[in-house]
């Protein structure tokens, strides 16, 4: 059986009208996986190229959510400048956008009527709340989306060492949006080789911030019917372990690594009934035995024995670990000022190619070629090129 190494997606066109992380991380994957994805971005380039850290005015964040585009730079509130993306929406197969619900129809590239240009284009909308509904004009970033889901109100209600909700900077919305935006337009692709219609998908940060709290959602609806069990941090002697005796079969293997064969006998921890029952004291028992132990040394032994577990790591110590460089998971771009790691695809294909493209695209650098591939008369394209 012979290997095609191209992408999954070789041959697909993707116009990426994205600021920010959800949108550009979705059309990052499918870059990943093959698609020619055009950066739609103003004339300055788009918001997150001026996010730290910065190296020499190129920004390693945008590069990581950006690499393996091309940019076009254009001013979609000139009318010159609006036909000329309309004209490349004829010869594109999908179209993803995260503007405020209404400011693409504004412009006047909404769905009805780039549906006209190109029936069977699938147009992905992804937005804080969805495109329609009381809170849709709200704006929105993944921190107020995981402020409104109840997200943030897990860790206060998990432990007791916070009395309010913690300072972060994660963006768990916004990648939890990118891949079900990647899943739908999936979908979409797939149905439209069936029907040969296009289709627009609506996709919400806050929706897809309630699929990642399941069992929060199920028990809001019915509180106190059984504690929960929390998964605290253990303190070792030189840092902290997290542990997930969670089957049978887990917790004999913990005895073992612990050298405590009498939790089996113990009837309060003996069956996974009891476990869950009496999981604070459970809690108690493995965090006196962790502060004798070193981390990685208890990591050792909790695996070799068949339980999970592992010590607390930086990302720059997790980013290095031996089973990231077997993988590939990352792999070296390059943007203005030189070269550095990002995360590759995480998808792996047994007989397709899905990796990160190796170029960070420079604002509007594949914009020329683009709009001359039209075939624009040369007084429009030269116009274009003028204004910027």
């Amino acid at each position: 059986m012979s290997v095609d190494l191209a992408g999954p997606y070789e041959g697909l066109r993707v116009l990426d009208f994205t600021m920010f992380v959800a949108g550009p991380y979705c059309t990052r994957l499918m870059a990943d996986m093959g698609a020619e994805v055009i950066k739609i971005e103003p004339p300055g380039g788009e918001f997150l190229r001026a996010a730290p850290p910065v190296r020499d005015g190129h920004s390693a964040y945008f590069g990581t959510l950006n690499c393996g585009k091309k940019s076009l730079a254009i001013d979609l509130k000139q009318s010159a400048g609006l036909e000329a993306v309309k004209a490349l929406v004829r010869t594109a197969d999908v179209l993803i956008e995260n503007f405020r619900p209404g400011v693409i129809e504004r412009l006047g590239l909404g769905y009805s009527v780039l549906q006209t240009l190109k029936p069977d284009l699938v147009y992905c909308s992804v937005s804080g709340y969805g495109q329609t509904g009381p809170s849709a004009d709200r704006p929105s970033f993944a921190p107020v989306i995981h402020a409104a889901s109840g997200f943030d109100m897990l860790i206060p209600r998990y432990d007791p060492e916070f009395e309010r909700p913690a300072a972060s900077r994660y963006v768990v919305a916004d990648a939890l949006a990118a891949v079900h935006a990647l899943a739908g337009i999936g979908a979409a692709l797939y149905r439209r080789e069936r029907t040969g219609r296009g289709e627009h998908l609506d996709v919400a940060l806050m929706d897809t911030m309630h699929t990642l709290m399941s069992y929060e959602y199920a028990e809001s609806q019915f509180p106190g019917l059984q504690p929960p069990i929390v998964f605290r941090p253990l303190v070792t002697r030189d840092g902290f372990l997290a542990i997930a005796p969670v089957s049978q079969g887990n917790f004999a293997a913990l005895g073992r690594a612990a050298g405590r064969d009498d939790w089996m006998r113990d009837p309060r921890f003996a069956t996974r009934e009891a476990r869950v029952a009496n999981w604070p004291a459970l809690v108690e028992e493995l965090a006196t035995w962790a502060a004798t132990v070193d981390s990685q040394e208890a990591e050792r032994r909790l695996t070799r024995e068949g339980c999970p577990a592992a010590a607390f790591r930086t990302v720059g110590e997790a980013r290095l670990d031996p089973q990231v460089a077997h993988r590939g998971s990352a792999v070296t771009v390059t943007d203005g000022s030189g070269a550095y790691a990002v995360p590759n695809c995480p998808i792996k294909f047994s007989e397709a190619n899905a990796s990160a493209g190796q170029h960070v695209p420079g604002v509007g650098e594949h914009g020329p070629a683009l709009l001359a591939e039209l075939g624009l008369p040369d007084e429009t394209l030269a116009g274009l090129l003028r204004s910027g």
